[in-house]
């Protein structure tokens, strides 16, 4: 079999020339922490800035190992007809005997950018593996600060 550094190389390599799609690698361990706690978890929110401010994404976990991401106020007039603007897919049928868990972030609506698309992912991803503010939107909303987690996360946009 390849090792991890080959898989690794040969995933990022096959949606390096590709259109809005992103593949990221993470270690296995972090991986399945990453479905873990997103089974537990299902849903969150991300900002995106722009220049005239920003609009909210929300995102959707489905059991196995998909996200789904949507605009938060199409999600709110209804949840059903929300067009996912992002998917995020997670493969882990690495992760015992490699150690490896390849992650592909599709941007299927032109209503978002490529390089928009693929810092939602990485947010979103960051925000799992750290979990705090995930735990508390899940668990305890009236506690979740939405004006400071914006702001954290324009800081972080920016940079």
């Amino acid at each position: 079999g390849k090792s991890v550094t080959e898989i690794s190389d040969l995933w990022m390599t096959y949606h390096e020339g590709k259109d809005n799609v992103h593949g990221i690698v993470m270690e296995g361990e972090k991986g399945k922490s990453l479905l873990a706690k997103a089974a537990q978890c299902p849903f969150f929110i991300q900002p995106v800035f722009r220049e005239e401010g920003h609009f909210m994404i929300v995102s959707q976990f489905q059991e196995p190992s998909y996200f789904l991401l949507a605009f938060l106020e199409d999600y709110k007039m209804d949840p059903a007809l929300a067009q996912p603007l992002i998917t995020i897919s997670v493969f882990n049928d690495l992760a015992e005997k490699k150690d490896v868990i390849l992650l592909r972030c599709d941007i299927i609506n032109k209503g978002i950018e490529d390089d928009e698309g693929y810092k939602i992912c990485q947010n979103l991803i960051k925000d799992y593996l750290d979990f705090d503010s995930v735990e508390m939107f899940n668990t305890k909303p009236d506690a979740f600060n939405i004006d400071e987690f914006v702001k954290e996360k324009q800081s972080q946009w920016d940079s």
